[in-house]
């Protein structure tokens, strides 16, 4: 059996639901299309953010690079061309030592909640009924939306404490691994964003033979 170790540097307080997210996902992949069997480890996370000051970011990539087989660099899509530009650097880096672990850009449109948002039935699960809930479709949580009672087109993250208000942050954290184990892929997978992921994701882990 071979061992997967994922690692992550997230931008903002993403962590806690991105972590349980990558190891799921991957769980996904290899189960679905592993030609031998592989163990995923939990995924590990960086003490240091993905926007931090470039130099640090680099070091820090390394270092998780250093241990894990496939690392993941998480940005709104607004620093889509700064999360590029850091994976260009760890690959060449990656040249002078092809055992560090591959690297693989995680940028959701918008923002992360987008993602979250996009499952109403995971979410309503773990927080209660969205009688506001402003999507008619998963795919449009990758857009600006207008919320009830007002004429502004909201972007996800302002969507997201909208509909969870003051308890937004407990779900960020405490509940974050029950929502990503109550979400359905199939349902993430009609994002755009979330599609090219996995598909960058797939190509890094066919490179390493894991699928």
């Amino acid at each position: 059996m071979r061992t997967l170790l994922p690692g992550l540097l997230v931008e903002g307080s993403d962590g806690p639901y991105l972590r349980s997210l990558v190891k799921r996902q991957l769980d996904a992949m290899v189960l679905e299309h592993g030609a031998r069997t592989v163990d995923v480890l939990r995924c590990e996370v960086s003490d240091v953010r993905s926007n931090d000051k470039p130099e640090r970011v680099l070091d820090a990539a390394a270092e998780l690079a250093r241990d894990c087989d496939i690392v993941f660099v998480h940005g709104d899509h607004d620093a889509l061309d700064a999360r590029l530009k850091l994976i260009a650097e760890l690959d060449a880096r990656r040249e002078l030592a092809p055992r560090a672990g591959v690297s693989v850009p995680l940028v959701p449109v918008l923002e992360t909640e987008s993602w979250m948002l996009a499952d109403r039935a995971a979410l309503e699960s773990v927080i209660g009924p969205l009688a506001d809930y402003p999507y008619g479709k998963p795919s449009a949580v990758e857009g600006r939306v207008p919320f009830k009672g007002g004429k502004q087109r909201l972007d996800p993250k302002q969507v997201w404490k909208k509909l969870t208000g003051p308890g937004g942050a407990d779900v960020l954290h405490d509940s974050a691994d029950l929502l990503v184990r109550r979400t359905d892929l199939a349902v993430l997978a009609q994002l755009p964003s979330y599609r090219t992921w996995c598909e960058d994701t797939e190509r890094a882990l066919r490179g390493m033979r894991l699928l």
